[in-house]
């Protein structure tokens, strides 16, 4: 579903916040569409809930 590379220099949250933005805009991801929880998410990528819970608190505040 998302891919983070751990070698960019851009950071993780960001990078799954561009990921998901990127899915809703091309509408891979269709409105009312659930995302995985934070905690199963951060299970999923290997990462801290922190991490997936910025992102999706970016997404929050850009309205998506």
């Amino acid at each position: 579903m998302f891919t983070l590379n751990t070698n960019d220099i851009t950071p993780l949250y960001q990078q799954l916040y561009q990921q998901i933005r990127d899915q809703i805009l091309s509408g891979e991801l269709s409105a009312h569409t659930r995302l995985p929880s934070i905690r199963d998410l951060a299970v999923e990528l290997e990462i801290s809930r922190n991490t997936v819970e910025g992102a999706f608190q970016e997404l929050c505040a850009e309205g998506y």
